[in-house]
Order: structure tokens, then sequence, then C-alpha cells
């Protein structure tokens, strides 16, 4: 192999270290304290798009009341996040945008609506 190939070939495993490798990794880390900080109280998603307050943390597993008096037992690797109150309250750029498309004219040759 020339040199100009081994430093090219070098140059993409770099590349592809940064764009693939290190994020991978970071997201696992964080994810994995995410699992560590998990506590009775807190709302969580799981990854099947179920949300639930944890009443129990076990070793490998949590103990999810989806619904009063009804509780689930799931896998912890199966949270996908903590669900944030604040994260359900709309923003005010929303309240301008539903105002703009109300207020929009129909464009190009539509029949009235009724």
């Amino acid at each position: 192999m020339d040199p100009g190939s081994l430093l090219m070939l070098m140059i993409v495993m770099i590349i592809f270290y940064f764009v693939l490798v290190r994020p991978q990794k970071k997201r696992a880390l964080e994810h994995a304290a995410l699992l560590r900080t998990l506590a009775p109280g807190d709302e969580v998603l799981t990854i099947g798009g179920v949300y639930g307050f944890v009443n129990r943390v076990e070793e490998d597993v949590l103990f999810l009341e989806v619904s009063e008096g009804i509780e689930v037992r799931v896998s912890k690797q199966s949270v996908s996040r903590k669900v944030d109150d604040s994260a359900d309250e709309p923003d005010e750029g929303v309240e301008e945008l539903e105002s703009t498309v109300e207020d929009a004219e129909p464009e190009g040759n539509l029949p009235p609506s009724p």
C-alpha cells in the first residue's frame, strides 16, 4: 500500500470515529446515567411509548403505575427518557403559527367550502 492510500484510510477511520462511534458512546453513557437516577415518583416514557410513574425500583426492573391502581413491571433498559412537565406546555410561537394558518387565504382554484 502506498503512503497516500494509507493516509486516506486513516482519515476515513478518524471521520468514522467522530461521526458514528463517539456520539453513540455519549448517548449510551447518558442513558446509563438516566437509569441510575430513576426514583419513585419520576414520570417516564418507555421505548414502547408507555407513560407511567415509577413506583418501585429493583435491580433491573421498574414497577410503573400506568393508570390509577394499574402497575406494570418493565425492564429498566426499556425506559427511553424522563418526562418533563414543561415540555407539555405549548411554546409561544405555536399560537402565532396557528393564528397565521387560520388567517391564510386558500391558494389556487379550490372549490368554496360549505
